[in-house]
C-alpha cells in the first residue's frame, strides 16, 4: 500500500500522555475545590439491575427514595447538602430493598462531620453541625462513599461419600419431570379407576 492510498485514513494519539496529565491536574483541581467533600461525588442507593436476567445483582442506583429519606429521618430538602444523592421519580418495590437504604443511611449519619455554613461561622455550630475538634479531624474521603460490596458465595468443600456415588441425579431429576408431567393424566386415570369400581360394585349387589 503506498502513501497515498491511505492518506488520512491514519489515526494517531500523540498527545495521549499530555491528556492523561490533563486528567490528572483535573482531579486534583477538582479535590482541592470540593474539599473537605468527598472527591466522587454523593452517597448512592443500592438498586438491583433491570430483567430476569440480572435482578439478582446489585449496583449503585442514582438516588434515594423519599420514602427512605423520611424513614432515616432526613429532609429531602436538605439531602443534597449533606452529600445525600435524591431521586424523584423512583419507587420502592419492596421491603427488603428500602430497609438496606435506610440502614445504608443511618450508617452514613452516623460518620457524617457537617461543616457549619458560611452564614453560621461566628454563631457557632448549630443543629447538624459538627464541633471544632470534629471539623480538625476531618479528612476528605477518595473513592466511592460506601461502595456496593458484592456478595461472594462461599463454597463449602466436603468430601464424597459412599451415598453420594450411589445416587442417580439424572434418573432423579427425570422421574421428577416426568411425574409432574403426568400428574394430571394420572388423576384422570384414578378418577375413572374409581367410579368403574363404584360401578362393578353397584352390579353386584
Amino acid at each position: 500500500m503506498t502513501a497515498a492510498s491511505h492518506k488520512g485514513r491514519v489515526v494517531t494519539w500523540f498527545n495521549q500522555a499530555a491528556r492523561k496529565h490533563r486528567r490528572r491536574e483535573a482531579r486534583l483541581a477538582k479535590a482541592q475545590r470540593v474539599f473537605p467533600r468527598p472527591v466522587n461525588g454523593l452517597l448512592r442507593p443500592v438498586v438491583h439491575c433491570q430483567t430476569i436476567r440480572y435482578n439478582t445483582k446489585k449496583r449503585a442506583g442514582k438516588g434515594f427514595t423519599l420514602e427512605e429519606l423520611k424513614e432515616a429521618k432526613i429532609n429531602k430538602r436538605e439531602a443534597r447538602s449533606i452529600g445525600i444523592s435524591v431521586d424523584f421519580r423512583r419507587k420502592n418495590r419492596s421491603e427488603e430493598s428500602k430497609r438496606e437504604n435506610v440502614s445504608r443511611l443511618e450508617q452514613y449519619k452516623a460518620n457524617l462531620i457537617v461543616f457549619p455554613k458560611k452564614s453560621n461561622r461566628k454563631k457557632g455550630p448549630t443543629g447538624i453541625d459538627a464541633s471544632k475538634d470534629e471539623q480538625a479531624k476531618a479528612e476528605q474521603y477518595i473513592g466511592d462513599v460506601m461502595p456496593v460490596v458484592k456478595d461472594k458465595p462461599a463454597v463449602v468443600p466436603y468430601k464424597i461419600t459412599d451415598a453420594d456415588k450411589s445416587k442417580k441425579v439424572f434418573y432423579t431429576l427425570r422421574v421428577a419431570r416426568t411425574d409432574a408431567k403426568l400428574v394430571g393424566k394420572r388423576e384422570v386415570r384414578r378418577k375413572k379407576a374409581a367410579e368403574a369400581e363404584a360401578e362393578k360394585k353397584k352390579q353386584t349387589v
